[in-house]
């Protein structure tokens, strides 16, 4: 038997779904500093592997991409056509054609 039901904490006041723990914040933001004082840097070492080496300069460029660019997803979509009109048709369709009547008349 389980401690706790599912869907339940055993500490419901505990950090939030989806929040970020203050370490890994801290780890991030200290990473894009670094970064950003490394971007002349990494323009500079890029452009010396495009002269020497066009095959070392698309590697070095495809490994940094996933970092910048969302991946591609495969996603399978389903489409259920329904095998005969909802019930509600008839019925809208009866009220659209007694308007239509309406207005000729």
């Amino acid at each position: 038997m389980a401690k706790y039901d599912k869907g339940q904490s055993g500490n419901p006041n505990g950090r939030p779904k989806g929040a970020k723990g203050k370490i890994s914040s801290e780890a991030r933001e200290l990473f894009v500093q670094v970064m950003e004082g490394e971007i002349d840097n990494i323009r500079n070492s890029l452009g010396i592997l495009r002269e020497n080496s066009d095959e070392k300069y698309l590697k070095a460029l495809s490994s940094l991409m996933p970092y910048f660019m969302p991946k591609q997803v495969e996603t399978d979509v389903t489409i259920l056509e329904a095998s005969k009109p909802p019930s509600w048709f008839d019925e809208v369709l009866d009220k659209t054609d007694q308007k239509e009547e309406n207005l000729t008349t």
